[in-house]
């Protein structure tokens, strides 16, 4: 005789964790992109239709599943494991506000770690935060940007550090970015015309027309520079030696990354 008074229940509830394991392998097994699962030759035959002159570097899987990584040329390509799909651009790491393709570039070889002399910054856009010291940073940011919002108190917090804020509104995303950029130059007090545009607070109105228009002009001479410089994004991080970082960070990894300069 069976003492158990629920071996049905047991059994039943024992089947279906066994059950919903295995379906969550197969799911994580049918989703996960290999070396074995890129079919590299219907990749292969879809850039060379698209780009009949184009080499084919490498494919491998991406961080992304789905996303197959082809270094063709000079260029990072994407493209779905079967080679069905091929996509053009550059991929962002939203959680670093990063340019994932820029970099991978860089590691491949592709583009050269160019630099950018300080003394040919655009400063008179700048805000400069409080902070003083030896070390400098500029920083292209743009008023509307989130991810400059994150950074701008991480800067805020900074008091042996001089940081420039260069205004850089980028309009294809932030359509009211140039005319709050404007404003923020042309407050009595620029940094707390920022503080409140970084907070999401309304900025004051500014009826100096003259000013306005004058500081409009100084940021379409930005646009220009960051495009003749290959910035794209914001935040981008400039180091008195020169180098460039794309992105967020964190205020010790920035301390680091301007103390690389000296180490180097």
């Amino acid at each position: 005789m069976n003492n158990n008074k629920y071996p049905s229940t047991i059994s039943f509830f024992t089947l279906l964790r066994v059950w919903l394991f295995a379906l969550l392998c197969s799911i994580n097994l049918a989703f996960a992109d290999t070396e074995r699962t890129i079919n590299q030759s219907a990749i292969e035959q879809a850039i060379q239709r698209a780009l009949p002159t184009t080499q084919i570097n490498s494919i491998q899987p991406t961080p992304i599943i789905g996303l197959v990584e082809i270094v063709a040329g000079n260029n990072v390509l994407y493209a779905n494991p079967t080679g069905q799909y091929l996509v053009v651009g550059n991929i962002y790491d939203m959680h670093t506000a990063t340019d994932l393709t820029a970099e991978r570039k860089l590691e491949a070889g592709l583009s050269s770690r160019k630099t950018i002399s300080w003394e040919s910054l655009p400063l008179d856009t700048a805000v400069k935060y409080d902070g003083s010291g030896p070390q400098k940073l500029a920083v292209f940011f743009d008023p509307d940007c989130p991810w400059c919002k994150k950074l701008h108190n991480q800067l805020a917090a900074l008091t042996d550090i001089e940081v420039y804020a260069i205004l850089y509104p980028v309009e294809d995303l932030h359509p009211s970015a140039k005319s709050k950029a404007a404003t923020i130059l042309c407050a009595a007090h620029p940094l707390q015309a920022l503080d409140a545009a970084m907070a999401g607070r309304a900025l004051p109105d500014n009826t100096d027309q003259a000013c306005l228009s004058k500081a409009t002009t100084s940021l379409s001479h930005v646009e220009a520079f960051a495009r003749d410089h290959n910035i794209h994004g914001t935040p981008t991080l400039v180091a008195p030696d020169g180098r460039m970082r794309p992105g967020y960070i964190q205020a010790e990894q920035l301390k680091a990354w301007l103390d690389a300069a000296k180490q180097g």
